[in-house]
């Protein structure tokens, strides 16, 4: 993913704004408002965690996000809000090793969510997301949940 990237903004008077650059299937959707929206550090921000999302959807499914589908089903997939398949549709044997289908649904699949919503005002932050693939990590290695 290009995060930061979106911090390229182009200038309209003082105010610069989100512009459409990046890797696609890991782009946010407000990349792609018409018009443009302001470049805020809170829109900079929600547009690199829906990125991490992205990726972590990647790493958890062994799938790039809408692999195999054309540029055009791409971009009307992420302008529409639309989650990347894999972590929820993936075939078993699609699964990476080690990693158990209830886990790709239970808190990944929900942070991934999260991270891609479409309201970017309702995203975690990128500390908040940290904390939830360390809880989850923990998880996953036998300890206990944190309160």
């Amino acid at each position: 993913a290009d995060f930061g990237f979106t911090r390229v903004a182009a200038e309209e008077g003082d105010e610069a704004m989100l512009q459409q650059r990046g890797t696609l299937p890991y782009m946010a959707w407000e990349l792609f408002h018409d018009p443009p929206l302001p470049a805020t550090a809170a829109a900079l921000a929600a547009v690199d965690v829906c990125a991490l999302g992205r990726v972590i959807s990647e790493a958890a499914s062994g799938r790039v996000p809408w692999e195999g589908g054309s540029e055009a089903l791409v971009r009307q997939a992420v302008m529409s809000g639309d989650l990347p398949p894999g972590l929820f549709d993936a075939e078993i044997d699609d699964i990476p090793p080690g990693m158990e289908r209830a886990e790709l649904r239970g808190p990944l699949g929900e942070l991934v969510r999260r991270c891609c919503q479409e309201d970017r005002r309702q995203r975690p932050g990128a500390g908040e997301v940290r904390a939830e693939v360390e809880a989850i990590i923990n998880l996953l290695e036998g300890g206990e949940e944190k309160a």
